[in-house]
């Protein structure tokens, strides 16, 4: 396009917008106004003679007594009477830090968790334990995926509490 063209559809499509606020804007002549009065509120009556002045007066307290004595056991104790134990699969303790590593990662890229722990009977080995598990029960259930996963034949079921 040549700018006499561009120039010419620029000045009309102006020209059609003032046009068109001009026809569509609002016009005073033609509106109505109506005013809207609202009337005030009346002043609420207050009689400042015959309101009384407040008089405190001390309550008794030998009528209510009350029992403080707490007979409801405590949260404590109904912690420790719930079995809250999670259980671990011990695979083995371990002296080399490359077969932990690898023995960790290959649970880890089956879907298992697994984690280390220091060996309270000999310092120099680490455990390698799977889980934690709700249940004895889910251990048995996955017992010959862990011990194939190992390269194990028997493991150990430990109770464990974080």
């Amino acid at each position: 396009m040549n700018t006499n063209r561009i120039l010419g559809i620029f000045i009309a499509v102006t020209l059609l917008a003032w046009i068109l606020i001009f026809t569509l804007s609002p016009q005073s002549k033609y509106q109505q106004t109506d005013n809207i009065n609202i009337p005030k509120l009346p002043e609420p009556l207050v009689d400042y003679d015959s309101l009384k002045k407040i008089e405190f007066k001390e309550v008794k307290s030998d009528f209510l007594e009350i029992d403080t004595k707490d007979t409801l056991p405590s949260a404590k104790e109904k912690v420790d009477m719930i079995d809250f134990n999670l259980y671990v699969y011990k695979v083995g303790a371990f002296g080399s830090s490359v077969t932990i590593s690898k023995l960790v990662q290959s649970f880890n890229d089956s879907g298992f968790p697994a984690f280390t722990e220091q060996n309270e009977s000999n310092q120099k080995l680490t455990n390698v334990l799977v889980g934690p598990f709700a249940s004895k029960k889910d251990i048995k259930d996955n017992e010959k995926t862990l011990n194939q996963i190992a390269g194990i034949e028997v493991g150990e079921v430990m109770a464990w509490n974080p």
